[in-house]
């Protein structure tokens, strides 16, 4: 059965009209989306990278000072044993000052007298908180001051030093006080008096033409 081409038309639905490409602005969207998304890519890593870093300098620093407290910690206990070491080497040397016989300082007073004097009484004290230093107190019976000259030098020779002394006549007897200060002859430091007297020396020299 044959139909006529203008009944087929007839059948035909009536099309409506094609939209208007889109604008090129609406066309930028998506290369601006895919774009601004690979750009937080890029910004994301970058920034996990810099946060490793970061965290790894931490870590470094961190493992740095701990280091350092142990080190200091193992400084002072060093510095302790070393302060232990020094207190018991002071014990020691107060010890031996403490158990120095004081028999060969009045052997060698008793020998410096003469025959025209005598001694009255002889006193030597040890100081409880500087055993090198004695508290004497030597009185003797004679005519003139050349005996306690002769005992001092005597004292001298024991490596002994007179400090705040102080001298009294009673009677026919004198009466002599004072702290008497060893001294390490090894160690030995110069006296005032001594100092002074190189000064003058010194200076004596010094004016001759």
């Amino acid at each position: 059965m044959l139909i006529l081409g203008r009944e087929i038309d007839d059948f035909k639905t009536e099309r409506k009209g094609i939209l208007a490409p889109l604008p090129m602005i609406l066309r930028l969207v998506p290369i601006l989306f895919y774009g601004a998304l690979l750009f937080l890519i890029v910004v994301g890593s970058a920034a996990y990278l810099h946060r490793r870093v970061a965290e790894a300098r931490r870590d470094a620093v961190l493992k740095d000072v701990s280091e350092l407290k142990k080190k200091i910690e193992t400084y002072k206990a060093e510095r302790s044993a070393l302060e232990a070491q020094i207190r018991e080497a002071t014990d020691l040397e107060l010890w031996v000052l403490a158990s120095m016989p004081l028999q060969p300082l009045v052997m060698s007073i008793i020998r410096s007298m003469t025959q025209q004097s005598s001694i009255v009484n002889l006193t030597l004290e040890r100081d409880a908180e500087t055993p090198s230093q004695l508290r004497m107190n030597l009185r003797i019976n004679a005519d003139s001051d050349e005996q306690l000259e002769r005992s001092l030098e005597a004292i001298r020779e024991m490596d002994y030093r007179e400090f705040s002394p102080t001298q009294t006549r009673v009677r026919e007897d004198l009466d002599y006080r004072a702290s008497l200060l060893w001294q390490n002859p090894h160690t030995r430091r110069q006296l005032p008096e001594e100092r002074m007297g190189a000064v003058g020396t010194t200076e004596a020299k010094g004016g001759r033409p």
